[in-house]
């Protein structure tokens, strides 16, 4: 997904700031099938065997995970227990699903990654929790506001020596660029100027198909540099101010990835997209924005056909980060008070909820829009710019696969042995498919083993950020691992790390 970016080469995709760098690409080809794959789990220690196997195994248990969030809150607010509980929660689901606390922690581990033929999608995931996104602003911190923290750590990060000399080679001829992303949420003093602007657009935009799933148009930001109170709207006049800081800071650093979260907060992304994707007479690069594309949602074929017709007619090229979403009890909780009666963010006044009820529909969903997206990619490379950009985000072997399968029934990769694939710079600076970091290492590893390019396709989301911090991360990351998990998948990690652990232990 690499551009023609300077040294810090800095990309953009929809929701946390995210570095996602190639640590270390050079422009030789590097082969999938190679021997630090083939031993990749006689490297990992005995110890994250184990914690792996302890952290699957609670994984395995729905409703212990589904109290872990409430368990968490309480434990931590008892002094004392507090202190031994995040202890615990370090030495399992930290250490399992974040790579460190600052930027530099996580060195080794992205030089690992590489090492392995992995590239990486690194992210400072501060994220706001979803009690925070909805409550009020009344009571404020004196000390230095959370988001300015989060700006700072963003900085020092991407100007620390050992980064910046990482992105400097990783910029070597058709290297992937190191990204950076950012919550939009974490980077405004009240999440609410977010959720305000959704609000205006979703009642007050053009009138036209999927208003509310945040297809961009040129009047969303309007409101913004209008003279405040001349335009009839909830935003308040700090929620104008901050909202006007932040777009005027990301014009000035528009190599930022804008990951998406909340539905709440998706239009301002949207919006963007069509500022800073803008194509101009020899663009050649990848989008700098990217859309989260949710198939849980029943309307996202659609959307992601009215995405493609907006993004032609606005001349600006269209990035797509694919995942089955994370947010499923949200949406369907919004609903139901939508139906209620009650105040609600609900994306749809349908008598059924906006999401697919089972998971075999949601997986079906996702496929046809992978399908979709590998048809769209094939006439993008029969053009003369780059318009469009692919993140595949799953953890499904057999979306994974037909993705693969596609790829080669379209002509746009090669088999070369058995079902190793060869794919070219044209396709894999256009597409991706990436896991989370500390879930589905066997089916990257598969991935890794049967894909060959010049630089890795095969991502892993690397979080970092102090343990405070990530918390709301780690909640919803739980949560979501029955769904990515499920179908006996947690039980197949589990007994994964468990058969390690039995073979380094008796041979």
């Amino acid at each position: 997904m690499g551009g023609g970016y300077s040294a810090l080469g800095i990309g953009a995709i929809s929701g946390g700031i995210l570095l996602a760098t190639g640590l270390g690409l050079s422009s030789s080809s590097i082969h999938a099938d190679s021997d630090s794959n083939d031993s990749a789990d006689k490297k990992t220690p005995l110890r994250e065997l184990v914690r792996s196997y302890i952290v699957f195994t609670m994984c395995s248990f729905p409703t212990l995970i589904d109290l872990s969030p409430t368990m968490l809150d309480v434990l931590t607010s008892i002094p004392g227990v507090k202190q031994v509980t995040e202890a615990l929660v370090r030495v399992t689901f930290f250490n399992q699903f974040v790579g460190g606390d600052t930027a530099l922690q996580t060195l080794p581990l992205l030089k690992n990654l590489r090492s392995a033929n992995k590239g990486t999608l690194f992210a400072y995931s501060v994220e706001v929790d979803e009690h925070e996104a909805t409550a009020t602003a009344s009571l404020k911190k004196v000390s230095e506001p959370v988001h300015k923290r989060i700006v700072n750590e963003m900085v020092i990060a991407l100007m620390s020596p050992p980064i910046s000399r990482m992105a400097i080679v990783a910029g070597a001829a058709a290297g992937r660029r190191t990204w950076v992303a950012v919550k939009l949420s974490a980077l405004l003093p009240d999440a609410n100027s977010l959720l305000h602007l959704f609000e205006r657009l979703s009642r007050h935009g053009p009138n036209l198909p999927f208003r509310s799933l945040a297809v961009p148009h040129a009047s969303d930001l309007d409101i913004l540099y209008a003279p405040i109170g001349s335009i009839k709207s909830d935003l308040t006049e700090d929620d104008i101010k901050s909202l006007r800081e932040l777009h005027a800071d990301l014009i000035e650093s528009a190599n930022i990835i804008i990951d998406a979260e909340y539905r709440q907060v998706l239009p301002p992304p949207s919006a963007l997209m069509r500022e800073f994707n803008k194509l101009g007479e020899s663009s050649s690069v990848q989008p700098l924005i990217y859309g989260t594309f949710q198939a849980y949602l029943k309307r996202t074929p659609s959307f992601l056909e009215q995405s493609f017709k907006d993004a032609k007619a606005g001349n600006y090229s269209l990035g797509v980060k694919l995942v089955r979403g994370a947010y499923h009890p949200h949406e369907t909780t919004a609903h139901q008070a939508f139906q209620a009666g009650k105040t609600s963010l609900s994306l749809s006044s349908d008598p059924l909820p906006p999401v697919w009820a089972e998971k075999w529909e949601t997986d079906k969903c996702y496929n046809e829009c992978a399908k979709m997206l590998i048809g769209e990619l094939k006439q993008d490379l029969g053009g003369k710019a780059q318009t469009m950009g692919i993140l595949f985000g799953t953890h499904n072997w057999t979306s994974c696969d037909l993705i693969l399968t596609e790829l080669v029934g379209r002509g746009l990769a090669k088999r070369v042995e058995g079902d190793v694939v060869s794919l070219g710079d044209e396709v894999t600076e256009r597409l991706t498919i990436g896991q989370l970091f500390g879930m589905g290492d066997a089916l990257t590893d598969y991935l890794v083993e049967r894909t060959r390019s010049s630089t890795p396709m095969i991502i892993k989301y690397v979080p970092y950020g102090a343990m405070s911090e990530v918390m709301p991360y780690l909640s919803r990351r739980a949560i979501e691992n029955k769904s990515v998990l499920g179908d006996g998948q947690a039980s197949e990690e589990r007994r994964r790390a468990g058969s390690q652990i039995w073979k380094r232990i008796f041979g």
